[in-house]
């Protein structure tokens, strides 16, 4: 959809839980302290789970059914997510990482929280180096309601202080079983890890973030509603949204950021190469007479 410049990020402990041109143009996050609690996304009456459940791939032919606000023309959101951007000297990143392995312990008993994972960004293996000033580690948590998000304890909102928060409406959620993405469900041992070592990698995230004017929300929402790209058959596909921030976005011009994540790299790599690609990042038809874009996303 347009011409957009994703990131990717290695996430690293599961626990909690326009084309594409080039490689180079994608940011990765590596990423770590990643869990599943519930569904990604439950559909009504299956009721609470302690597993991800299996989910149909979307496609146009149920976009109708997705619910729209009548006062806004926009989508109601499937989920609530909030993140934390932290800039850490690089002297400073395997004891910030470690930091989170009890924190995320107890994240994960917290009411309301389906899905988080830590992720350091990996642009600086991919392409040119990160600038001094680009927060390179975030904090990625997908909650039942803001309510849930608004309660969690004072031990997780301390270590808020020290990062730039970003909140988003979750939209078109999608994941796949435990059983198939290899997203760890609470409770899952994890081997002992080395103090002076960094997290073991366990995930890749993929991500495009979007300046869309005002005004083109609406048709920016309904260009993703629309698209067919039946991610939940592919190999290494873990769980995909499109996030919609919450208030301003004066800190980094991005309205819409959309977020998926892999096993690993080569399944994204798979993915670039798949028709499953090609079919959602082609062309629709006729030119639109505006874009919708305020600014090009920064890699």
């Amino acid at each position: 959809i347009g011409s957009s410049m994703p990131y990717i990020w290695k996430l690293f402990d599961k626990n909690i839980l326009n084309k594409m041109e080039s490689l180079r143009n994608f940011v990765l996050l590596l990423s770590m302290l990643v869990f599943c609690t519930t569904a990604f996304q439950v559909n009504p009456g299956f009721g609470v789970v302690r597993r991800a459940m299996p989910l149909v791939a979307r496609s146009a032919t149920n976009v109708a059914s997705r619910t729209v606000n009548e006062d806004t023309g926009l989508f109601v959101e499937d989920r609530y997510v909030s993140t934390l951007r932290f800039l850490v000297p690089k002297n400073e990143q395997v004891a910030f990482e470690h930091s989170w392995k009890e924190l995320s312990q107890k994240l994960s008993a917290t009411p309301g929280l389906r899905y988080f994972h830590v992720g350091k960004r990996a642009a600086d293996f991919m392409g040119p180096p990160l600038p001094d000033t680009e927060f390179n580690y975030q904090s990625f948590a997908v909650w039942e309601s803001k309510e849930a998000c608004d309660a969690v304890d004072d031990d997780f909102k301390a270590i808020a202080m020290n990062a730039s928060p970003a909140n988003y409406d979750g939209l078109f959620a999608l994941a796949v079983p435990t059983s198939i993405s290899g997203v760890p469900a609470i409770g899952d041992d994890r081997a002992d890890t080395v103090a002076s070592k960094r997290l073991p990698r366990e995930a890749l995230v993929a991500s495009n973030r979007f300046g869309i004017k005002p005004g083109f929300e609406k048709d920016f929402e309904e260009l993703w509603a629309k698209r067919d790209t039946s991610l939940a058959d592919l190999p290494g596909f873990v769980n995909f949204q499109l996030l919609r921030r919450e208030g301003s976005s004066a800190d980094d011009g991005n309205t819409y950021v959309s977020y998926t994540t892999w096993d690993s790299l080569q399944a994204f790599n798979n993915w670039r190469e798949s028709d499953n690609f090609k079919r959602s990042h082609s062309s629709s038809g006729g030119k639109p007479k505006e874009s919708p874009y305020a600014k090009m996303p920064k890699v």
